[in-house]
């Protein structure tokens, strides 16, 4: 299955990603040239990895029969230069009510399953081309 992501120029550093039924702003941060009105590239992609094992661990969660009534992550991340890019990412959980040690390993074990962490361990091939070079863009 193939999914399409659209991002368009707003304006200055500002962009919009939608799909067929979602949008989100990411705006460069204001050292990038940028508003820093929304959250920028690397922001957003620390913010899609805690989202991605936000998801499998609430999902564990309802499939275990765990009620919480807070569940998050922080994600810390180093921003690296030459090449720019995200660094290291340190991501803590937090769950209220507080759950047994057991079963903070296993939604550790959970989260480190989560699908962009798999992506991130494997990561794909990205081909980049014009859109006059690919006959299929809409």
């Amino acid at each position: 299955m193939t999914t399409k992501v659209s991002v368009q120029h707003v304006d200055g550093m500002r962009f919009l990603a939608s799909t067929e039924d979602n949008a989100v702003v990411v705006d460069a941060a204001r050292e990038g040239g940028g508003g820093g009105t929304a959250l920028n590239a690397p922001q957003m992609f620390a913010a899609a990895v805690g989202a991605c094992m936000c998801e499998f661990v609430a999902n564990s969660c309802r499939l275990r029969d765990i009620v919480f009534d807070h569940l998050s992550v922080e994600i810390h991340y180093e921003a690296l230069e030459k090449p720019r890019r995200v660094g290291a990412l340190t991501a803590t959980l937090h769950v209220q009510p507080p759950v047994p040690d057991d079963v903070k390993r296993r939604l550790v074990g959970v989260a480190r399953h989560a699908t962009l962490l798999g992506t991130l361990r494997h990561p794909p091939e990205i081909d980049i081309r014009f859109a006059s070079d690919h006959e299929s863009h809409e």
